[in-house]
């Protein structure tokens, strides 16, 4: 299956943010994280030929705060978040073409390195697409088990 990734509103992200990452949050419109209507936050949506939005991550301009030194300080850094495909999707391809489109991203944005907070479930998907861990597991309230992991950039 092909997939078309763009650049979505973050309000776009909203829908499938509920569904697939935080089904325990009130209302759709709750799905909103700091920064996502900051200028320099990208939202992207894979879409499936039939045209509906199956997968959604952003990017922020972000150093990691919960491990500082995980990184070099001289790298500039993007961070991925909210990144999730619709369980009919999963396995053919949405997810994966989401990273490619983020590393394109970072890459023009001049950053050497593209991180996250993984969760435990992802952690095989992340580890394919060339990811490592860069800490030891740790417990996000209402969500579960998670490792930063991270990427570099390869021009």
């Amino acid at each position: 299956m092909t997939f078309v990734v763009r650049q979505i509103a973050a309000i776009e992200t909203q829908p499938v943010r509920h569904a697939v990452l935080w089904p325990h949050k009130p209302t759709v419109a709750s799905c909103v994280i700091p920064g996502d209507d900051a200028p320099s936050t990208l939202h992207f949506g894979a879409f499936a030929p039939s045209g509906s939005l199956v997968g959604v991550c952003s990017v922020f301009d972000e150093r990691s705060g919960r491990f500082p030194n995980a990184l070099p300080l001289s790298d500039r850094v993007v961070r991925l978040r909210v990144m999730g495909t619709l369980p009919s999707v999963r396995g053919k391809g949405a997810g994966e073409a989401l990273i490619q489109t983020v590393l394109d991203a970072a890459l023009k944005r001049g950053a050497a390195w593209v991180w996250c907070d993984a969760r435990e479930v992802a952690f095989g998907f992340y580890l394919r697409l060339g990811f490592s861990f860069h800490s030891e597991v740790y417990d996000v309230p209402e969500i579960g088990t998670h490792r930063m992991m991270a990427r570099r950039v390869e021009t």
